[in-house]
């Protein structure tokens, strides 16, 4: 017998209800911690992620900003200006999940603002990406100067690049470079003082790497954060070695999580998380030569893993939001949250994926400007209320609800 909603008793409807708030407070709680076996976030630090730190305490002015930062090679160079932006205003950025270069950005905004607070974090940036550029300088397979003259920074289809894409597919890093030499790992100790990210009033952080053995992702906090977790978050399996960690061996974060946003949730209950976006979430068209096709491969591939974050937050909140749970930590941070994205999409579909591995000084101080632009047009849309307000471009998770 099937029974209109009207006939169903008063205490049945309760029941369903309770039951299903149970079910959606249960799988909140899941799907906050993400597997914390495999992430490494054990459940004594989750329980305590939420309590204010001592730096919250300590400065409580200005806007509340958690920051996901993405992974893309030299076009981090973006998230630089972007940073180096908003450390000129007077906002609390609370926390910081990064990836690859996002990782990078992450760690060294974190350092400088420890040793001496926002002028200190935008010159370790600016230090940062200047050692990169030098670094970027010994490539001996970097396009030349007549390739950069006819293709501009989209040089997919330079024969440098067809060359690189020829040799990563017949030799591996661990013939090519057997002693595992990479650059950025003297950068990274050169510059980063990992003490300094352990003390109390640090601002929090979660790098994110892919398990090699299974392809989970582990999310890495202040108290793991090391040279070997930060060049792992931003390992590409066809240039460099796996960096070997405690558990197994590790990978770019970006196949996992580009960038992870449910840790910077579970930690704060900051409203306002800003995501830096380097690959574009559309692209116009078909691609049709064999470079497109790869390079349109490669977006899909770093894009997918932040697609399903931003549907399973959509989801929660729905879902949430349909069942009238509203009392739970999660819940009430799903349902005042809002997320800004900072991206300049126009500019980085020109760009073509071969240009992520050159670090060129002009590429580099063109995207910071970009970075600055785009920075200067998210704060203009924060400082319409006295609240922080959407920008036109935020739409992804209320896309999906």
């Amino acid at each position: 017998m099937q029974y209109k909603v009207a006939d169903v008793p008063a205490q049945l409807r309760w029941t369903r209800r309770n039951r299903l708030k149970t079910f959606l407070d249960d799988l909140g709680r899941r799907l906050a911690r993400l597997g914390n076996r495999e992430r490494g976030i054990d459940a004594d630090r989750s329980k305590t992620a939420s309590i204010p730190t001592q730096r919250r305490a300590q400065h409580d002015v200005g806007v509340r900003l958690l920051l996901a930062l993405q992974g893309g090679g030299a076009h981090g160079a973006f998230t630089w200006g972007v940073l180096d932006r908003l450390l000129e205003e007077d906002l609390r950025i609370e926390a910081i999940s990064g990836t690859s270069a996002g990782a990078l950005n992450a760690v060294a905004l974190a350092a400088g603002y420890a040793e001496s607070g926002p002028q200190g974090a935008r010159a370790k940036l600016e230090a940062l990406w200047q050692a990169i550029v030098r670094a970027g300088r010994f490539n001996p397979l970097q396009p030349t100067a007549l390739e950069r003259f006819a293709l501009g920074w989209n040089a997919d289809s330079a024969f440098s690049q067809v060359l690189l894409d020829l040799w990563a597919r017949i030799v591996s890093p661990y013939q090519a470079n057997p002693l595992g030499v990479d650059p950025l790992r003297e950068i990274v100790v050169e510059l980063i003082d990992f003490e300094s990210l352990r003390k109390p009033d640090a601002i929090r952080l979660f790098i994110a790497a892919t398990r090699v053995e299974s392809g989970a992702s582990r999310i890495f906090t202040n108290d793991e954060i090391s040279t070997d977790v930060v060049v792992a978050s931003a390992c590409l399996p066809t240039v460099h070695q796996a960096i070997r960690l405690d558990d197994g061996h590790y990978w770019d974060g970006g196949f996992s999580a580009n960038p992870p946003l449910l840790p910077l949730i579970e930690y704060s209950d900051a409203a306002d998380l800003a995501l830096v976006r380097l690959n574009p979430s559309y692209e116009q068209g078909v691609p049709v030569t064999a470079s497109e096709i790869q390079a349109r491969i490669n977006r899909i591939v770093f894009e997918a893993p932040l697609k399903r974050e931003l549907d399973v937050l959509a989801s929660l909140r729905r879902g949430f939001a349909e069942s009238g749970v509203t009392e739970t930590p999660l819940a009430r941070r799903l349902a005042a949250l809002r997320l800004h994205e900072i991206a300049a999409d126009d500019v980085m579909r020109k760009l073509g994926t071969s240009s992520k591995l050159h670090p060129d000084m002009l590429l580099v101080r063109y995207l910071k400007g970009v970075g600055r632009e785009s920075a200067g047009r998210y704060i203009a849309a924060l400082g319409q209320s006295a609240l922080p307000r959407r920008p036109a471009n935020d739409n992804r998770l209320n896309a999906a609800i």
